[in-house]
């Protein structure tokens, strides 16, 4: 819905146009384009009339948008929009706030493109374990707190001067906004959808004194942009197929948030919706939304791990119907707090889909985003993101290489990304591997032939459980610990292992655990590549857990968090598997009893760059 401005079908037909000059007529708007000193120049305004100046107008030259508008001038304001819910049960619909930054010219007629961040963040959050800790700063509204809250971020003072409007969003329940969040749920989504309609020209929105505001200077098109939680509600917002949303860009954004907290019928500690929406929420909305925190709390059914309504409402990627926005996405190797397993659900239903999609693979953290490694770059890529997909400008971003990769071994900014076509690489293929007969020490070999002998008997030990992910000892048998000889080559894994075990356990619950790692010498250089938590009661269904029977054989396959990793000469592979990891991951299993595994029906298949070839055994 574009309110009457320049339409999408107009953007596009403009694209088409800029070999020559000619004026086209659309919904009482025009389109001229002209020949200016060798670059094509692309100028959007109002249709003029005999003796009437023309409004003032985008800048477009060989398909950029170009920074003509002052920012030290720049319009800062705030409005509270109406969200059509009452999530704290009030009585009054709920506003949240929105702060906004445009330029001046929009008094005179000017038509901006919008880019939006929904955040629970923008007034500070508070470590509920640390009553000492960081203060929450005091809510500053608009004006020069705003001003100085946003500038120098790519997204502000690259693009306002270009004629882009810059706004934030206060989820409910956070900062002044009211009501109550429901992280990342039904609530939460319909609240962006709402801000978002009011920059196409519908819903209601008030100025800070209480009068009426519009967004007559919006086109109507509008981008999100935004980190981790920010960018769960952009994935939110374009599953749910809001209007007007025409691209997004989530960096290390959760996408399923039951694969945030939980993993395969086991709860992941100590990741709890119930606890982010506390510690975002101001301590008004924190009395006040009790109620509602209690209802995440329930909903999230931490006892059994399982899979519910709840969950479902809160994985953006289960339902790609409505999933039309293009998205620009990063995704970091040793982010702990998202795990890729968040990335690879998302970019592969968005292929499936067809959905237009651009990544960018960081060497780092969760806090690790694409500005620290290449800041140049990255910022003239959420450039050409917006113009092409808010402006309709055909700048060739969505026909260049999809895929941007950090090394890890260099990660300076003046190295070189991989530039792919896609990701994983087309010469990724799958390589399974299987655990040999065990040695004395308590290892054994990882290869490609299946174990001569059948049989690992594997006995859970707390005392000794914290340990297994990442010491070489102690032996069989409280685990499996298989790896190769030192590589002769390089090895890259890009994509997803698959692990398949085959049991027979003992009791009714059985947790089983898979590490796949790096090392060189004992302990030293551990790192885990790939990890992958199951329930044997949800082997069949993550919504209904069914009881193991003891001493019945199981085979299960599950995936791992997927990798995109370079394993350097000189260091070996391994696998380890485990039942309970006793907290180390997962949330202990006080049931949990030993386990025979089939070591000639149990291996790891793992994506590797080059096939067979490309691993050396």
């Amino acid at each position: 819905m574009d309110s009457g401005h320049v339409s999408s079908d107009a953007r596009g037909e403009s694209a088409r146009m800029v070999s020559s000059v000619r004026v086209l007529q659309s919904h009482g708007w025009c389109m001229r384009v002209m020949s200016l000193a060798g670059a094509l120049v692309l100028v959007l305004q109002g249709q003029s009339t005999a003796g009437v100046e023309d409004p003032p107008a985008l800048s477009i030259v060989n398909n950029e948008t170009q920074p003509v508008f002052s920012y030290a001038d720049a319009i800062v304001e705030s409005v509270s929009v109406e969200t059509g819910q009452d999530t704290d049960g009030d009585g009054v619909v709920d506003h949240v706030y929105v702060d906004i930054m445009r330029p001046r010219e929009g008094r005179e007629g000017l038509k901006s493109p919008v880019l939006l961040t929904a955040s629970p963040y923008n007034e500070g959050s508070e470590d509920l374990d640390d009553p000492e800790g960081a203060v929450r700063p005091p809510a500053i509204g608009a004006g020069p707190g705003f001003a100085l809250r946003v500038q120098g971020l790519p997204e502000t003072d690259q693009f306002v001067p270009r004629g882009y409007a810059v706004a934030q969003m206060q989820v409910q329940g956070t900062g002044r906004s009211t009501g109550c969040t429901d992280v990342g749920g039904p609530h939460d989504i319909a609240a962006v959808a709402a801000v978002v309609a009011w920059f196409t020209g519908s819903g209601k929105a008030f100025y800070l004194d209480g009068s009426p505001a519009t967004a007559e200077w919006s086109t109507g098109s509008v981008g999100m942009f935004g980190h981790s939680y920010d960018g769960a509600l952009q994935v939110g917002a374009a599953s749910a197929g809001v209007p007007g949303l025409k691209a997004v860009v989530p960096t290390a954004p959760v996408t399923d948030w039951y694969a945030w907290s939980r993993s395969n019928g086991l709860a992941v500690s100590p990741h709890r919706t119930s606890t982010l929406g506390r510690a975002v929420a101001g301590p008004v909305a924190r009395e006040e939304c009790a109620d509602q925190i209690g209802s995440l709390v329930a909903g999230e059914d931490a006892d059994t791990g399982d899979r519910n309504a709840f969950w479902d409402a809160r994985d953006y990627v289960r339902d790609m119907s409505r999933f039309t926005t293009p998205v620009l996405t990063t995704w970091a190797r040793d982010d702990a707090n998202v795990d890729s397993v968040q990335f690879s659900g998302l970019w592969n239903a968005l292929g499936t889909k067809g959905v237009p999609r651009k990544l960018w693979i960081l060497s780092g953290d969760h806090s690790m985003r694409p500005d620290i490694w290449r800041y140049e770059d990255w910022k003239r890529t959420l450039h050409r993101w917006m113009d092409r997909w808010l402006l309709g400008l055909d700048n060739g971003i969505d026909r260049e290489p999809a895929v941007d990769t950090q090394s890890e071994t260099n990660a300076e900014p003046e190295f070189p990304a991989q530039i792919t076509s896609t990701w994983p690489q087309l010469d990724a293929e799958p390589v399974r591997l299987y655990a040999g007969d065990s040695a004395a020490g308590g290892s054994a070999p990882l290869t490609i032939e299946p174990s001569a002998s059948a049989d690992f008997h594997l006995v859970p030990d707390a005392e000794v459980g914290p340990l297994l992910k990442t010491q070489p000892a102690p032996g069989p048998p409280y685990r499996i610990f298989a790896v190769t000889p030192p590589a002769a080559a390089d090895t890259r894994f890009a994509g997803t292992p698959v692990m398949t075990a085959t049991v027979r356990p003992s009791t009714k619950s059985t947790p089983l655990t898979a590490y796949l790692v790096t090392y060189r010498d004992g302990v030293k250089g551990m790192k885990v590549l790939s990890q992958g938590f199951i329930d044997l009661k949800n082997r069949r269904s993550l919504y209904r857990p069914e009881p193991l029977l003891p001493g019945e054989t199981v085979t299960v396959t599950w995936e791992m968090s997927a990798l995109d990793r370079t394993v350097p000469a000189g260091q070996r592979v391994g696998l380890i598997l485990l039942g309970d990891n006793y907290g180390a991951d997962t949330t202990p299993d006080p049931d949990a009893g030993p386990i025979d595994f089939d070591l000639t029906r149990t291996s790891i298949t793992v994506p590797v760059v080059g096939g067979r070839v490309g691993i050396t055994l």
